[in-house]
């Protein structure tokens, strides 16, 4: 299975997300390979510090950016059984590419993230990718600060997801890195 998480460029809670979903997976006992398509690398970064700290189990992770991503999916399906891609933010051809090969992408977003004006190339960047690949499925995920987010912010998230062909909103809200969280949005992912 692959699963692609992508917001816009400065968004919070992406790499975050990548991380934790690739870590529990493999903690399910799968084979798992984070890919990162952000030359910044945020997530193979954070591979090599959780080898380094000897958590386990240790998990693969690759940079692969440009035009090299599609082959190297292909290659990756044989070895792995599931892909986690960190994309990256902007709009990119791996960015595409990604969201066209993944059965899931999951999409963090804050609050004050969901103004149409600053989100659209996101958006035009998901729906593109649906007429692509139509049986790809858009999991938005709410992430908030220590407080729960207000009814007000809640349905404004709604209204933004509602943008997006047949996308849904998690039930769950991911608060920094909490675990009960983490496990909470897992079993959103893998469990549906």
């Amino acid at each position: 299975m692959i699963i692609a998480v992508a917001n816009q460029s400065g968004s919070a809670g992406r790499a975050i997300v990548a991380n934790n979903l690739a870590l529990l997976r493999a903690r399910a006992g799968r084979r798992v390979m984070l890919v990162d398509t952000d030359p910044k690398a945020p997530s193979r970064g954070w591979c090599s510090e959780m080898a380094a700290a000897g958590v386990q189990p240790r998990i693969a992770a690759r940079v692969i950016t440009g035009r090299e991503l599609v082959p190297e999916l292909e290659l990756l399906r044989t070895r792995y059984n599931d892909i986690v891609i960190d994309t990256e933010g902007r709009d990119t051809t791996e960015s595409r590419a990604a969201l066209i090969a993944a059965r899931l992408v999951v999409v963090p977003v804050t609050p004050r993230q969901v103004d149409l004006a600053s989100q659209y190339k996101l958006i035009a960047r998901l729906n593109s990718a649906r007429m692509f690949n139509p049986g790809l499925r858009v999991l938005f995920v709410l992430v908030g600060g220590p407080a729960e987010p207000t009814d007000e912010e809640r349905a404004a998230v709604r209204a933004y997801v509602a943008r997006v062909m047949s996308a849904t909103l998690a039930s769950t809200v991911i608060h920094g890195q909490a675990p009960a969280d983490m496990d909470a949005l897992y079993r959103e992912v893998f469990n549906h």
